[in-house]
């Protein structure tokens, strides 16, 4: 008979970062386990038939929503808590499991705590890097810390996409695996040549938000179409809220709507590189940015915030601050003479194969 293990997500099913990587250690290793999963979100989305679809229940603690914004900063505060008396509940009415493996963030300490007594492995696992303790205000200084001493309690495995993400979110490397989150190179496999001695066609990745920084990216292409006018700029994500907006409408301001093609999130992201000779990663911060290592994968040039894990270079990535504007940016693009050719970097340290054999082993000890 399969053993269980009960994974946690940090929102939903969506086809977003963590997600995929939950669904890839599904997929490959729904042979061996049966898999349930705690969520975050009343939606059903992207992945989740296809969970169901391989034997896994599905439990659902959403986060509160107040209309009054000071009451959910409280509830995020105090979310822990509710996670414990859920996760509790969970493990009352449901089948033993072998392991929980959080990846909810700081929340995974409710989580852990919950399973202390009787799940025998307790994995928490950051796949983000984030802002120093000192540049938060006193309250999240207060949760981050009382969550960080309950998880090294608890926690009897803690997993970091990359080193930044460890540290920025247990307080330590010590006792942390480094576990690459895992890219599909049976999609991302390496394209054709591009050779368009007169187009420069830029692509940017991920949903439209602040740290996302698609309004720099915008910036980049407005710059270079200053002297390249064939220069093209394609971004793929959820384009809905307040920033999407702001991007839309600097896009048009700028008159670049015959420059700019806007693609959704379910858009074939292999087939968008195929045709595009550039990334811009321009984030404030990120765990690790798999989507630079699928780029590197199809040859593509990347130029990345400073901001980004360097553990993703895999000798095609330009790092660049974006404090000092996106002008840095259209030099550093425009002096690369083989930027219409494409070089395909090894990035095997991160295939799904490798990623997946590491978190057997760690569901086997």
């Amino acid at each position: 008979m399969k053993e269980r293990i009960l994974l946690v997500s940090s929102g939903g099913l969506d086809k977003s970062g963590v997600p995929a990587v939950l669904m890839g250690i599904v997929d490959g290793l729904s042979d061996k386990y049966i898999f349930d999963i705690l969520l975050h979100t009343r939606n059903q989305d992207y992945f989740e038939s296809r969970f169901s679809s391989l034997g896994g229940r599905i439990f659902r603690c959403p986060k509160r929503d107040f209309h009054f914004k000071p009451l959910n900063r409280i509830a995020e505060v105090f979310r822990p808590v509710r996670l414990y008396f859920f996760t509790r509940k969970i493990l009352r009415k449901n089948s033993p499991y072998k392991v929980i493996h959080c990846c909810n963030d700081f929340d995974a300490a409710g989580c852990v705590a919950a399973a202390g007594k009787s799940i025998p492995i307790r994995i928490c696992h950051s796949h983000k890097s984030w802002k120093p303790d000192s540049d938060m205000g006193v309250l999240t200084r207060l949760y981050r810390s009382r969550c960080r001493s309950v998880i090294l309690r608890y926690a009897t495995v803690l997993v970091g996409c990359s080193s930044n993400s460890a540290s920025s979110t247990f307080g330590t490397q010590e006792k942390t695996k480094i576990v690459f989150s895992p890219y599909d190179e049976t999609r991302f496999a390496p394209s054709l040549p591009l050779n368009n001695p007169k187009s420069i066609s830029l692509l940017q990745v991920g949903y439209f938000a602040k740290n996302k920084n698609q309004l720099f990216s915008v910036e980049i292409l407005k710059k270079i179409r200053e002297t390249h006018h064939e220069a093209s700029l394609t971004l793929i994500g959820d384009s809905s809220g307040d920033y999407g907006n702001q991007v839309l409408r600097a896009i048009e301001d700028n008159n670049l709507k015959d420059s700019v093609t806007l693609l959704p999130s379910d858009a074939d992201i292999p087939a968008a590189m195929e045709k595009s000779s550039v990334l811009l990663f321009p984030s404030k911060g990120e765990g690790l940015g798999i989507v630079l290592i699928e780029a590197q994968a199809m040859g593509l040039h990347c130029f990345a915030s400073d901001a980004v894990p360097g553990e993703t270079n895999r000798g095609g990535v330009v790092f660049l601050p974006i404090t000092e504007g996106p002008q840095l940016w259209v030099d550093a693009i425009l002096s690369d003479n083989n930027i219409r050719m494409k070089e395909v970097r090894d990035c095997s340290c991160f295939s799904t194969k490798t990623f997946i054999d590491t978190m057997n082993s760690l569901y086997s000890v």
